[in-house]
């Protein structure tokens, strides 16, 4: 019985060192409009190129939600949005790496539907992203991405990431923002290989904490920067 509890530290141990390394699923995030880059980000040695991987419905993935409402017009809050560089909207959260840069993979305009970067972080590694869905009316916007394809080992796990942004005007002065965070875990590797179980683990190991955590503060910075500005917008 003691070598079990054992072996069930060790991977919850385990488990938890690929959860903030697979952190770095996050990247552009609310900062997807922005199309600042650091022009020291490039392909990692022997980088292919892959298409994007289907993404399957949320409800079949591992996930969390978090929400915040700015007291500022859906405009404001975009246009603030659009002005905050990739770096300054990642909120850092204990040992997750920061963003360092990105590195545009094709000509399509970033933030747009089909824009394809490698976006470079603060421990070395890289991961690619391209954005799904951008859809802006007068009183909601959505925006989806997907990332996948991380250099990191301890990432080895981790199938892909796929983040969605709602947005939506309360009455004329007002923006609440549903920001969902989705994983796929890979079947033949641990946890994804537990299945519902391993899944599990991963939500209240990490989804729920950790990344809770950095999720919540990059919605904070998403506030602070909007209500800088006027609430005519500017």
């Amino acid at each position: 019985m003691s070598q079990l509890n054992q072996q069930s530290a060790g991977r919850s141990s385990r488990l938890l060192r690929i959860a903030a390394s697979a952190a770095i699923i996050l990247t552009t995030s609310a900062a997807g409009l922005s199309a600042a880059k650091a022009s020291e980000c490039a392909p990692p040695h022997g980088f292919v190129e892959t298409a994007a991987p289907d993404v399957a419905p949320t409800e079949q993935l591992v996930a969390h939600t978090e929400e915040i409402t700015i007291d500022r017009p859906l405009a404001v809050v975009v246009e603030a949005d659009s002005k905050t560089s990739l770096k300054a909207a990642i909120h850092k959260a204990g040992s997750l790496p920061g963003v360092s840069g990105d590195y545009r993979l094709n000509a399509i305009t970033p933030g747009t539907p089909g824009a394809k970067h490698i976006v470079c972080l603060t421990d070395g590694s890289t991961l690619v992203e391209q954005i799904l869905v951008r859809d802006l009316t007068k009183t909601s916007y959505r925006f989806r991405y997907v990332v996948w394809n991380y250099t990191t080992a301890q990432a080895r796990p981790i199938e892909y990431g796929v983040g969605e942004f709602r947005y939506s005007q309360i009455g004329q002065g007002r923006t609440h923002i549903v920001w969902t965070y989705a994983f796929k875990l890979k079947d033949h590797e641990f946890p994804g290989s537990l299945g519902a179980l391993g899944g599990f683990l991963f939500q209240v190991g990490f989804l729920d904490r950790q990344y809770a955590a950095m999720m919540r503060g990059t919605l904070e910075n998403s506030r602070a920067a909007a209500e800088k500005l006027p609430a005519a917008g500017g």
